[in-house]
């Protein structure tokens, strides 16, 4: 089993990923939540995946051509995004519709990366077999259940604005975790591969 995953992220602007890393530093503060607050503020394009043996270089030439002619687009957090395991902020839609720039932009990640997922990657029923929603994370895996909705309620005052802001830079990164087959989210660390801006 490799202690390794692979991921593609949006990186938000300066002032929206200031204001979710306040909110993760406070939600641990004052209810103990750690779980999100590994992970550098992002919003999810390509979720985790484990990787055939191929060499990281193949990924990015692929991701290389994917972001080559891509353009920025916009993207809004249009409300909270709330699953059994965590809520955050919801980008799925864009003055009232799907956003389909987001979407589609995602397809194309997925595309260019699927030849390197792993037959047995342990992510793929969670990220390619339920329908897509971005969203950036503000707290998940360590809610107690009893808090759930008094957290939730303790975070709205603190959202950002519905303000769209513009999708321009994203991360390729690598995840190391010991028990990937457990609570991978307690040991969880990253580091970054590449970084791509688009104009």
């Amino acid at each position: 089993m490799s202690s390794y995953r692979y991921a593609v992220y949006l990186i938000p602007p300066y002032a929206v990923s200031r204001q979710v890393a306040e909110i993760h530093r406070l939600l641990q503060k004052q209810f103990g939540l750690k779980a999100a607050s590994r992970f550098q503020v992002h919003a999810t394009i390509k979720g985790f995946f484990k990787k055939t043996p191929d060499p990281i270089d193949a990924i990015l030439l692929r991701l290389d051509a994917c972001f080559a002619d891509q353009a920025p687009f916009l993207v809004a957090a249009e409300g909270i995004r709330r699953d059994e395991i965590g809520f955050g902020l919801d980008l799925g839609l864009l003055h009232g519709e799907i956003n389909q720039p987001l979407n589609d932009f995602r397809e194309r990640v997925v595309d260019a990366v699927r030849p390197f997922i792993a037959p047995d990657c342990d992510f793929a029923a969670t990220d390619l077999g339920v329908p897509f929603r971005g969203h950036i994370t503000l707290a998940f895996r360590d809610i107690p259940p009893d808090a759930y909705d008094q957290i939730v309620a303790w975070v709205e005052d603190a959202l950002p604005g519905p303000e769209p802001f513009l999708a321009s830079t994203f991360h390729f990164l690598e995840f190391h975790s010991n028990q990937w087959e457990g609570a991978w989210w307690e040991d969880l660390t990253w580091r970054l591969i590449k970084s791509w801006r688009l104009t």
